[in-house]
């Protein structure tokens, strides 16, 4: 066998015990060279380089066995390195850090500050982020940026709400910081983080609503992008033909209609107010306030459009929701599912997001993580 063939067969052992380690922890050696079919001795030796680089740890010992020896347990030092994660929105910039497995974290929110270019404000919050790290053996392995536009192959192509002076912002970021950075949609990136934390199904959608609307689509465990990165910019598929003007250039896009910031518009407009929080508008709705409730009206409406749609052409294990108003007004995914009449109805699977709106920042650190280890497959927290 030649020397490559042997490194390939030896790099995809070791990602094999990795992966198992992180993903079904305790493990002892003898479970490992059962589970994936491999040596005790090639086992044994991949364990020992894993521990000698700490991302692998000794548990201690279990029960005997029936041979009367102690087998020593391992699993996976989350610890052994930290991630940055970030979330580009349109009006702040979140920042988690956490380790491999996206726990001690911590989570700080920036206003954007409109006297800096958004590259030279991101970098000097990325220093002063770097420099609170903890120190660990391997420091930081990583950085994620959640993009609100398109994004293929870490290049970003259109951004409706912001400008960026680079739309190479990986290789940008990565000769200031000598790390690896991954740049992808705030959607794909959401819908990462909610299959590796909480929903683990094999074919999601994740409907991300915010000051636009994203969609996040795994297919067979996968993300699908399409062939440029513009699979799931879901807010831009036509609700009215000639309806309110969008910044992609067409009108009536589902975007404006649905928004959380369309929405908040459609109201303030209505009670003469200059603006309105979400707080404010909640109240308003849980008060009974007649504008408030035939703008959630209108919401659920065409947001049971858009699930049909969803429905027909993907017919999804689950859908996903995250908007504030379905994560803080009780019953109001039912009421959109209610609203649905047709056939597929009784597949439609619809459940409010889990992780709400850090799950643009756990689909960062899960992304980085299977990239420093190299490995397809990595569990967060289970919640």
């Amino acid at each position: 066998m030649s020397t490559g063939n042997q490194e390939y067969i030896r790099d995809m052992n070791r990602a094999l015990v990795l992966e198992a380690i992180a993903n079904h922890p305790p493990l002892s050696r003898a479970d490992l060279a059962k589970m994936l079919h491999l040596t005790k001795a090639t086992v044994s030796t991949i364990v020992q380089e894993l521990l000698d680089r700490q991302l692998v740890i000794e548990l201690g010992s279990a029960e005997k066995t029936s041979m009367g020896r102690k087998p020593i347990l391992l699993t996976f030092n989350n610890r052994c390195g930290s991630i940055i994660a970030v979330d580009l929105g349109v009006k702040k910039i979140t920042i988690l850090t956490g380790d491999l497995k996206g726990k001690s974290c911590t989570v700080k929110e920036y206003p954007i500050d409109p006297s800096l270019s958004l590259e030279e404000y991101l970098i000097s919050l990325l220093h002063k982020t770097k420099s609170d790290l903890p120190k660990t053996p391997c420091g930081l392995v990583g950085i994620s940026i959640g993009i609100y536009g398109v994004v293929c192959d870490d290049l970003v192509l259109f951004t409706p709400y912001y400008d960026l002076k680079h739309s190479n912002l990986k290789n940008y970021l990565e000769e200031e910081f000598q790390v690896p950075v991954i740049v992808e949609n705030e959607a794909n990136l959401s819908v990462i983080g909610e299959a590796a934390c909480a929903e683990h199904f094999k074919n999601m959608i994740f409907l991300n609503i915010h000051e636009g609307v994203g969609m996040g689509i795994l297919i067979d465990g996968e993300l699908y992008t399409g062939q440029n990165g513009y699979a799931g910019e879901f807010g831009h598929t036509i609700l009215f033909p000639d309806g309110r003007p969008c910044p992609c250039g067409n009108h009536g896009c589902l975007e404006q209609y649905i928004s959380e910031a369309s929405v908040l518009n459609d109201f303030a407009a209505a009670e003469g107010l200059e603006n309105v929080s979400v707080e404010r508008f909640i109240q308003y709705y849980q008060e009974g306030n007649p504008n408030a409730l035939k703008v959630m009206q209108d919401f659920t409406h065409y947001i049971g459009i858009s699930l049909n749609t969803v429905l027909h052409t993907f017919n999804p294990d689950v859908i996903v929701i995250n908007s504030s108003f379905t994560n803080y007004i009780p019953g109001l995914i039912d009421e959109i599912t209610s609203g649905i009449q047709n056939r597929l109805r009784w597949y439609l699977h619809v459940l409010p997001a889990h992780l709400q709106d850090v799950s643009v920042l756990m689909g960062g650190i899960s992304l980085c993580s299977r990239n420093f280890l190299g490995i397809s497959t990595f569990k967060l927290l289970d919640l």
